[in-house]
């Protein structure tokens, strides 16, 4: 993946993140690892295995609230709409 690409990704799941704070999927200390990083969509300079670095964090961090929500959700829940 192009770095662009993988700014973008990161970019992306950023928004996610945000997302499932707001909406109480997930606390927000659960991404105190990846804030520790020190590396934001917005740091265009950091480098490529950076972003890398802090994409699988955030998608990691995602996946597992995303699982434990939809064990914690009603049936036929979907979780596309705001709660």
């Amino acid at each position: 993946m192009k770095k662009n690409e993988l700014v973008h990704l990161h970019a992306l799941l950023t928004c996610v993140a945000e997302d499932f704070a707001g909406r109480g999927v997930v606390e927000s200390e659960a991404f105190a690892e990846y804030r520790a990083l020190g590396i934001s969509a917005r740091s265009l300079r950091a480098s490529r295995e950076d972003h890398q670095t802090a994409v699988r964090l955030l998608a990691e961090t995602l996946s597992a609230a995303a699982a434990e929500d939809a064990d914690h959700g009603t049936p036929g829940d979907t979780h596309l709409s705001p709660r």
